[in-house]
């Protein structure tokens, strides 16, 4: 018996202490729970940069975008909600999502990315970049992981992403970047091959006035697309429509009422373009290399400030999502949506909501 203990305990050492393997059996994450996510946040994660691949790529079935809400003092003193934040699953083009978790770029390769750009514009960069060592210090009110599931009963991979560093790390392996916008590109391309309702509710009759308060956080337009758009977002609706509905009303008292709605007949790959170009920002580069948007408006945003004529345009999308966009007629003029601040409404929307709606 004290052999077989004995030969039991030498075959671990022996696996502790042999070559470095692939993957290594140290650090392969936090325990995991019945979505498949972290239960806890991330932590106590060294910060090695073993090269290699930073997942196994073989195997792989599924991979899992985890947003695990964090108790922040905000939280904890009861000032905001607790978030609930839905379980991606993509279990579609798996492949190809695990080759962009093995893209992202070391340390060096990043390094001397920034430096080629940087000398292009006639900059030359210190010798110590820092990278993954200075950090910003964003209150994320979540914890990103992205885990890779394996079909033969391997441990799961769990990819940890520290949004305030730059860094995604598995098994004492660091690489740089937030593989958010790659998923979630693959994940909406899932969403867009699942059946779905293609109409839109009619319009409501009417609208109470300060509901549309955009000094409250309930005067915000809907915004489900939200969700899977990606940090790195420019485009409000990046994905094709599946319907399209426009609404108009005026202000009558304390209520906007209905005066006319349509199902919009356009083309709807020109209405998405449409909607994309009146919400983008345009901006353009001073002297200093800095952006400045240059079609940003303050309209309605003064306090108890109500719509005396508004149009609203609701759209749904292949995923399934839904948004809301409103497009301030009078007293001022402005397009608003659940993820962008006032902007100039185009001269090209206004008259396509005419059409639509007569004047």
């Amino acid at each position: 018996m004290v052999l077989r203990i004995g030969g039991v305990i030498a075959g671990v050492f022996a696996l502790l202490f042999a070559a470095p393997a692939a993957f290594p059996l140290h650090n392969l994450g936090p325990r995991l729970g019945v979505d498949g996510c972290p239960t806890s946040p991330a932590g106590g994660w060294e910060g090695g940069d073993r090269p290699g691949a930073l997942v196994p790529a073989d195997g792989a079935v599924s991979v899992t975008m985890c947003e695990l809400p964090l108790a922040t003092a905000q939280r904890l003193a009861g000032a905001l909600p607790r978030v609930s934040v839905p379980v991606r699953k993509l279990t579609t083009q798996v492949d190809a999502m695990v080759a962009e978790l093995n893209a992202l770029p070391t340390r060096d390769v990043l390094e001397a990315e920034l430096r080629e750009r940087e000398a292009a514009k006639g900059h030359v960069l210190g010798d110590d970049l820092h990278l993954g060592e200075v950090c910003t210090a964003v209150g994320y009110g979540t914890s990103l992981s992205f885990v890779v599931h394996y079909g033969d009963g391997r441990t799961s991979a769990v990819v940890l992403v520290d949004r305030n560093c730059g860094t995604a790390r598995y098994a004492d392996r660091t690489r740089f970047g937030n593989p958010s916008d790659a998923f979630l590109r693959h994940y909406r391309a899932q969403l867009e091959t699942r059946p779905k309702p293609s109409a839109l509710a009619g319009c409501a009759a009417e609208l109470p006035a300060a509901d549309i308060d955009l000094t409250h956080a309930r005067g915000w337009p809907r915004d489900d697309v939200a969700a899977n758009r990606g940090p790195g977002w420019r485009t409000f609706l990046p994905s094709p429509l599946s319907a399209a509905t426009a609404c108009r009303y005026r202000l009558d008292g304390d209520l906007l009422r209905l005066r006319a709605q349509v199902r919009i007949p356009d083309d709807l790959v020109s209405v998405r373009s449409l909607i994309n170009t009146s919400t983008a920002a345009n901006t353009v580069t001073g002297s200093g290399g800095t952006e400045n948007v240059t079609n940003l408006t303050d309209c309605g945003l003064a306090r108890s400030t109500r719509p005396a004529a508004l149009d609203v345009v609701w759209v749904g999308d292949s995923t399934g999502a839904i948004a809301e966009v409103r497009i301030w007629r009078a007293p001022c003029q402005a397009v608003y949506t659940g993820s962008t601040g006032g902007k100039i409404p185009t001269a090209q929307l206004l008259s396509r909501l005419d059409a639509w709606l007569g004047r």
